[in-house]
């Protein structure tokens, strides 16, 4: 039982797709672009695993940290969820999250190391930081939590293209369809994220209001708060339509389709759900639906190489 309880805590599933992400942009999209162009990739697979792997002890640690720090509010928004002083103690979390921590950033020095570029490491510490001040106090800020989540959402899928960034710089025009691939693929996890993130806040209002937070819509009303959903959603759904223009100047129709009709109107669906929400099960459910819009966009990688 505990077991399954620590995968709840660190949000296994949540792991898994990171690093099914990180996966498929590296051996789909970025590897083969490479070889084409004459290049060998930085990290052969044993490295670019342990970086997979320096990214999820990142996430992991964010979670338990926002859990350690959110357990007042999470016993309000969502009791059935708290694992904290439930099945593990705060003693404990603490432990867990000081324990990837350190694994991960020696993990990440190691890897510097062998990419001899030292600098790199600070990446690291940088973005555990981020992810600390987000559960301490930046979640607490309208807006600026949201942009933190899913800035760090993009960062999962653009710090592959990162670690071969010196080589995608020389590929010139053989590299156009990489860029616009990871490009746009992290524009959708930033927008996809976004929205969740404050669809996430509507939701749970009620905790958050008891504790003196202030997010979106504790601080400027649920009807803004939606409002700000549904525009940043109507962005990323012109963003796929311009994807798809482009995938059909590329004649790639099988790609088109499924941008258009198995992305594009589950996002539809998402903010129509979100324009009638008026209540938390409301939100709890488009929720879900952006959750599964944003794996839909994971899908549609695997539709674009293999179609």
């Amino acid at each position: 039982m505990k077991l399954a309880a620590f995968f709840k805590l660190i949000r296994f599933p949540n792991l898994a797709i990171a690093a099914l992400t990180q996966y498929l942009l590296q051996y789909l999209v970025l590897v083969p672009a490479l070889k084409s162009a004459g290049f060998s990739p930085i990290l052969d697979l044993a490295h670019f695993s342990l970086l997979v792997l320096t990214t999820l002890l990142i996430a992991a640690g964010g979670y338990l940290i926002n859990d350690l720090l959110d357990y007042e509010a999470d016993l309000i928004n969502k009791p059935e969820g708290v694992f904290v002083n439930r099945i593990f103690t705060k003693q404990k979390v603490w432990a867990f999250y000081i324990a990837s921590i350190l694994i991960g950033f020696a993990i990440a020095w190691y890897l510097a190391l062998y990419v001899k570029k030292l600098p790199l490491v600070l990446i690291y510490p940088s973005a555990v930081s981020l992810l600390y001040f987000y559960s301490k106090s930046f979640k607490q800020l309208p807006l600026i939590g949201n942009v933190v989540v899913a800035l760090f959402c993009a960062f999962v899928a653009g710090v592959v293209l990162f670690a071969d960034r010196e080589n995608f710089r020389q590929m010139g025009e053989a590299g156009e369809e990489v860029a616009i691939l990871f490009g746009g693929y992290l524009w959708f996890a930033f927008l996809s994220t976004l929205v969740r993130e404050i669809v996430k806040d509507i939701e749970d209002m009620e905790g958050d209001a008891k504790l003196g937070l202030q997010t979106l819509p504790i601080r400027f009303g649920e009807k803004t708060a939606k409002n700000w959903a549904l525009c940043i959603g109507v962005a990323l759904l012109f963003s796929l339509l311009w994807f798809v223009l482009w995938l059909l100047k590329r004649q790639e129709y099988i790609s088109a389709a499924f941008t258009a009709m198995g992305v594009a109107v589950p996002l539809v669906v998402l903010l129509r759900s979100i324009q009638k929400a008026n209540q938390k099960t409301d939100y709890s459910k488009a929720s879900q639906q952006a959750k599964i819009v944003m794996l839909l966009g994971l899908i549609l990688l695997l539709v674009c190489k293999f179609a």
